[in-house]
């Protein structure tokens, strides 16, 4: 192939992984919008959040002080173009549950949420690809084939009865596992990790191994 071929075919690569991925970041937005809509329609017929904030005893002037600081008082269009304009900066209001700046327990939740992630992820790879191999290489023999039959079930059940009934087994019945709880962690300036002790090893096998059979009957 002359040079001059081989340039086009590297712009025409390129052209469409650039068309693609621009398509995929506006079906997020589009994605992430509608949810959004979504969430914030049906925030507006499930109560009063104020009620929940200030209980029962709070008199009318401190209710309304409330909706007036939340913007609770605008026209509902007005304060979902509030709440997009002030997630684009990274503020996503406060809890109505523990009135708590929810960017703030995102930041307190994240390192577990991404130790679990790559906890899960690895035993998926890890498992999965030999796996799989094995069954493609021994397809006619019947462990390959149970194999993929149980394959079947990781797929086809929902993980939170996965969970469920691993949390029966694993920490009722035989008690090897903790059902709840990250265990035992160590401060790294401002993150807190539980993979550098045996008790937060011991609390992430059984959340991870939940998250992972779906990913691992798909690699396999």
């Amino acid at each position: 192939m002359a040079a001059g071929e081989c340039d086009g075919v590297s712009r025409v690569f390129l052209a469409s992984m650039l068309s693609f991925i621009l398509r995929r970041l506006a079906q997020a937005v589009l994605v992430m919008l509608v949810v959004g809509v979504g969430a914030f329609s049906l925030f507006q017929y499930v109560g009063d959040p104020v009620s929940n904030m200030v209980g029962q005893d709070a008199t009318p002037a401190q209710r309304e002080r409330l909706h007036v600081e939340l913007g609770l008082d605008r026209a509902a269009p007005v304060q979902f173009a509030r709440f997009v304009g002030h997630a684009l900066t990274g503020d996503f209001g406060l809890s109505l549950r523990q009135g708590r700046e929810v960017s703030v327990l995102i930041a307190e939740r994240l390192p577990a949420t991404l130790e679990l992630s790559l906890v899960a992820a690895l035993i998926a790879t890890m498992a999965g690809i030999p796996l799989g191999v094995y069954a493609a290489l021994r397809r006619k023999h019947w462990d390959a084939k149970l194999t993929m039959a149980v394959s079947l079930l990781g797929v086809s059940l929902p993980t939170f009865l996965i969970g469920i009934v691993l949390i029966e087994v694993f920490s009722v019945l035989l008690g090897w596992f903790p059902s709840f709880g990250r265990g035992t962690t160590v401060q790294l300036g401002a993150w807190s990790t539980g993979l550098l002790t045996a008790d937060g090893w011991r609390h992430v096998v059984l959340p991870a191994f939940t998250l992972a059979v779906y990913q691992l009957t798909l690699v396999m």
